[in-house]
């Protein structure tokens, strides 16, 4: 599962384009998140697209973004009317998408929501407010990570609970039956696909257990995904990454208190290494 190992020709264009969909006036702080995770475990270029009112903070808040102002419900949210746009000018420029951070409840939302889940046909991380107008009949058009926690995925599952000590079999069992890459966050995250393999990360710490780390744990994914990482590896080296910063946010700052930003800025040198382990592991050994 090798992670992006770019040369020094690579530039932007080369490392991919994620196109994030969120925010809403109550909740602007989840794709400011999600946009500097992606961007600090590497992806070339980050676009937005967000309500219109409050796309120019956006933009002042995160410099680097490229900001796609959205029309607006009366509650500023994002309206029925975006969605379709969004498909006809953005799918064709972009490498993949998180769609969910900020989103906030609206009826007409949720209509962009569904249209865009139906219609997508980039690999998108569906995440927060997003997951709970994902219908798992639906044959997706592209890979779709799910990354629920519990009362999430209880929605998922039409109210059933679920034995998060054990979640293994249920989690097994969505996954094919959605056709969808499952991320079962929880004090141990289980990571469940389509084909039946079944992933388990015991790494993190509670820091991680603050608002907003669903957030960036979205936008470290999407940013793998747009570098042409395949959908369950992203999600696989998301998950790690997360877990990792959280660990050394715990170390360095404290368990009580952390915020999701701690992790975003170590994500380069949590990277830096990891790339270097795995290309050690990887290269043939010399004989002589």
């Amino acid at each position: 599962m090798p992670l992006p190992d770019w040369d020094d020709n690579t530039n932007k264009s080369s490392r991919g384009k994620l196109l994030i969909i969120g925010g809403s006036r109550r909740l602007p702080g989840a794709v400011i998140l999600a946009a500097r995770a992606a961007l600090r475990i590497g992806c070339g270029t980050v676009r937005v697209a967000v309500p219109e009112s409050i796309a120019t903070a956006m933009g002042v808040a995160v410099p680097e973004l490229m900001i796609l102002p959205l029309a607006e419900t009366s509650h500023g949210t994002i309206a029925a009317s975006a969605a379709s746009k969004l498909i006809k000018e953005q799918m064709k420029v972009c490498s993949a998408i998180v769609l969910g951070p900020g989103i906030d409840e609206d009826k007409d939302t949720e209509k962009a929501i569904r249209e865009l889940l139906e219609k997508a046909f980039l690999p998108t991380v569906v995440d927060a407010q997003a997951l709970f107008a994902y219908d798992i009949k639906q044959k997706p058009a592209a890979a779709r990570i799910l990354t629920p926690h519990e009362d999430e995925f209880k929605a998922l599952r039409d109210g059933k609970e679920v034995d998060m000590t054990a979640p293994e079999p249920v989690a097994n069992e969505f996954a094919q039956q959605s056709n969808a890459i499952l991320v079962l966050k929880g004090q141990n995250t289980f990571i469940a696909t389509p084909e039946g393999s079944l992933f388990k990360n015991e790494a993190g710490s509670r820091a991680l257990g603050t608002a907003g780390s669903g957030d960036t744990l979205a936008g470290i994914i999407g940013g793998l995904l747009a570098q042409g990482i395949e959908a369950h590896i992203a999600a696989i080296w998301g998950v790690y990454f997360h877990a990792i910063a959280g660990e050394i946010v715990s170390k360095e700052v404290g368990e009580d208190g952390a915020m999701a930003s701690d992790f975003i800025n170590r994500l380069p040198a949590i990277q830096q290494r990891l790339r270097q382990e795995t290309r050690r592991k990887h290269s043939k050994p010399s004989h002589s």
